[in-house]
């Protein structure tokens, strides 16, 4: 009895094998592929027999004769590939993509010019040059640009190709080069500009990718030199016109040294390369030194965004000089022009000085060489006087101060 139940089990395994392994063929993706491949290709290859047999497989265009299927041929392909644009250009078959289903194009492929999406563009040489929102092929939205060397370049807002908003632009190693807002690409508004090093050097006010506004300058060490107004990049000497010392420390922070002689004051600003000046009056009503000129230690003005470094220029801009002509040097000038000849020979080399270091930043002046000879053009704008400190009567100037007019 045990014999012939196993022989029945036996019997009816072999034939369930059977069925099994036809169903599990039937089932295969590849049986499934290999017929479906087959029927395609008999279907093709019966539709491209382009030899008719009689006139009735031909239609007539123009006078012309041609065969029915070679137009259904035609008619087919431009099909598959009208069906295979739409479908690599509709959200439901992008998410079957590569890339966690972010469709990538190349930076002048033409689909990208009706594309609203997050994409990639890969640049010229195939590298990945972008990588966020894009409007009817225009980078417009939250992204990231990146380097050939696959370092990221920008990541922030854009509008229509050009930086727009808040983002971070970063040097070629990757350190952050500014952190803020844009326009058109350049800085604009509040932001961060940093060194190449990692050490912030501004925060404040940007206009047309210059420092303009309101902002702090910092050194290498990221100490506070300068709090104040800024200019097409470079710092307003004027505002310290007229400001008492101990208010001007509220403006510069950095590194200075004090020259006395009798009732005058002139402090050398390092860091930011300026001299103020100032008498001592006794009468004053809050008894404290107020500046009265402000010398700054550079051979070009900065007038906007351009920069003058000859008379010629100066005059096409103030106009014609309110005064003109040679003149001894006075205490603050002898100072700057003595400051300027530890760096190179300006003018007429250095100025004569008798003193005493009182202490590392304060000197005593006790005497100069009053017949020292300068040339000066000076200019009014406004209510300030522009004076410029030339060596004769010569095109070129080597520093300039500014004054109450």
């Amino acid at each position: 009895m045990q014999n012939l139940l196993s022989v029945l089990v036996q019997t009816i395994k072999s034939r369930w094998a059977s069925v099994t392994s036809k169903l599990k063929l039937f089932t295969s993706w590849n049986f499934i592929r290999t017929r479906i491949i087959a029927k395609i290709r008999d279907f093709f290859y019966n539709m491209l027999n382009l030899k008719p047999r009689n006139k009735n497989d031909y239609i007539t265009v123009f006078g012309w004769m041609i065969s029915k299927r070679l137009v259904h041929a035609f008619v087919i392909v431009v099909g598959v590939i009208s069906l295979y644009y739409i479908a690599s250009e509709t959200k439901i078959f992008s998410q079957f993509g590569s890339n966690g289903g972010i469709k990538t194009y190349k930076y002048n492929s033409v689909r990208l010019r009706t594309v609203s999406d997050k994409v990639r563009i890969t640049g010229k040489s195939g590298y990945l040059a972008y990588e966020g929102q894009v409007e009817k092929g225009y980078v417009t939205g939250q992204g990231t640009l990146y380097g050939v060397e696959g370092n990221v370049v920008y990541e922030g807002a854009f509008e229509n190709n050009k930086y727009e908003g808040a983002g971070v632009l970063n040097y070629a190693n990757g350190s952050t080069e500014y952190q803020g807002n844009f326009h058109n690409n350049l800085y604009e508004g509040e932001g961060t500009l940093y060194r190449e090093d990692g050490t912030f050097e501004y925060i404040g006010e940007f206009s047309q990718g210059l420092k303009n506004g309101k902002g702090i300058l910092y050194d290498n060490g990221e100490n506070e030199i300068y709090s104040g107004t800024f200019s097409s990049d470079n710092i307003v000497y004027s505002e310290l016109l007229g400001k008492g010392v101990s208010e001007v420390g509220q403006y510069y922070k950095g590194s200075q040294v004090l020259y006395e002689m009798n009732d005058d004051i002139a402090v050398y600003m390092e860091d930011i390369n300026g001299v103020y000046y100032g008498t001592i009056d006794e009468d004053a009503l809050d008894d404290e030194t107020h500046v009265e000129d402000v010398y700054v230690l550079q051979d070009h003005f900065c007038y906007g965004n351009e920069t003058i470094d000859t008379i010629t220029g100066l005059k096409q801009v103030f106009g014609y000089p309110v005064y003109e002509g040679n003149s001894s040097v006075i205490f603050p000038e002898a100072i700057c022009i003595n400051k300027l000849s530890e760096t190179g020979n300006v003018l007429n080399g250095r100025v004569k000085m008798s003193s005493s270091d009182v202490f590392s930043d304060v000197v005593e002046v006790d005497d100069f060489d009053t017949g020292y000879v300068i040339y000066i053009y000076t200019f009014k704008r406004g209510d300030l006087l522009y004076s410029f400190v030339c060596n004769g009567q010569s095109d070129s100037f080597q520093f300039y101060y500014v004054s109450a007019a």
